[in-house]
């Protein structure tokens, strides 16, 4: 590498190196949905520009934001092809730009799929945390690489009793299963959604769906609800009877007042951003169904990206 290049840094080496943990990401994580709901100048994150590509079935977005308390300057490019499962490669593939803040200089070029995969599995523990109380099951409805990180993710918070995992295609739900029992955590298989998320505590979904996986009649009260999953929207895995009877946060009222106008339009009320829960300028009613409404924030990227490029910075003694 030439003197003063920017870093390179794959999947594989944030992984191998182990870069990213999650006993710093989530404080971190934590921090950056506080910073954002204090509408000060704390967070610059400016609404994320997506485009369609409705020929491939694709979407290429585009994420800026400054965490002035981080350091930490960056730039996520995202792609999202549902149909990459079929050939081996991750849904969401990502490459994130960290730059210097006081030059605007490139300090590294990462692989976006380590970050994106763990920081949004980060944002919904935090969520979890501050809309939730009991967590002896969780469920999860899909099988791919969040549905893994979630699950390794929030157990690693709670300490789930039990995992249950379901996935449209039975076979890789007993894959995710056979994986997770293999890392000494207790898990189960389902051939129903409505049989998966019975009486469980904390929901997932992550899929893809373009119409409702999740009913409000099978949640029983209290239960909380992480949606990560995107379809043809944010909003297409949760059916209308759940988002009326449940009390709806997100991580930014910014881009939920475009990513989810239809769920606006129906005339359903989002309560407010996590970050106003950890604030303490609004509380959660957590005798009620929660649905935290990941949309995925730019800055999460940035003080993700940061904190690799530190760790690495550091193991390698540059």
């Amino acid at each position: 590498m030439a003197d003063n290049a920017p870093l390179y840094l794959t999947d594989e080496c944030i992984r191998s190196n182990k870069l990213l943990q999650l006993a710093k990401l989530i404080p971190a994580i934590q921090n950056a949905m506080a910073s954002v709901s204090k509408n000060s100048d704390e967070v610059i994150q400016p609404p994320r520009t997506l485009m369609q590509i409705p020929s491939l079935s694709g979407v290429l977005l585009s994420m800026p934001a400054f965490s002035k308390n981080d350091d930490a300057l960056a730039c996520k490019l995202v792609t999202a092809y549902p149909g990459n499962a079929d050939k081996g490669l991750p849904s969401i593939l990502g490459t994130v730009l960290l730059f210097d803040p006081t030059t605007g200089k490139v300090s590294a070029i990462m692989d976006g799929t380590e970050i994106t995969t763990w920081r949004t599995a980060a944002a919904s523990a935090v969520a979890t945390k501050y809309l939730h109380n009991g967590t002896a099951v969780l469920a999860i409805l899909g099988s791919g690489t969040q549905a893994q990180s979630h699950a390794e993710t929030l157990d690693y918070c709670f300490g789930f009793q039990q995992i249950r995992i379901w996935n449209h295609r039975f076979e890789k739900a007993q894959k995710l299963t056979e994986e997770l029992i293999e890392k000494g955590k207790s898990a189960i298989a389902y051939q129903s959604a409505e049989e998966c998320v019975k009486n469980a505590d904390v929901i997932v979904t992550a899929t893809f769906a373009s119409s409702p996986i999740l009913r409000g009649k099978w949640i029983k009260p209290g239960a909380h609800i992480n949606a990560v999953g995107a379809g043809i929207n944010h909003h297409s895995e949760l059916d209308a009877e759940l988002y009326q009877t449940a009390h709806i946060y997100t991580d930014t009222m910014a881009s939920a007042k475009t990513e989810l106008k239809g769920l606006l339009d129906l005339g359903i009320t989002i309560q407010g951003e996590v970050g106003d829960i950890i604030n303490g300028t609004k509380s959660a009613e957590r005798e009620r169904i929660t649905v935290f409404q990941s949309l995925g924030m730019a800055v999460e990227d940035a003080v993700s990206a940061k904190l690799i490029y530190d760790e690495y910075k550091k193991i390698k003694k540059l």
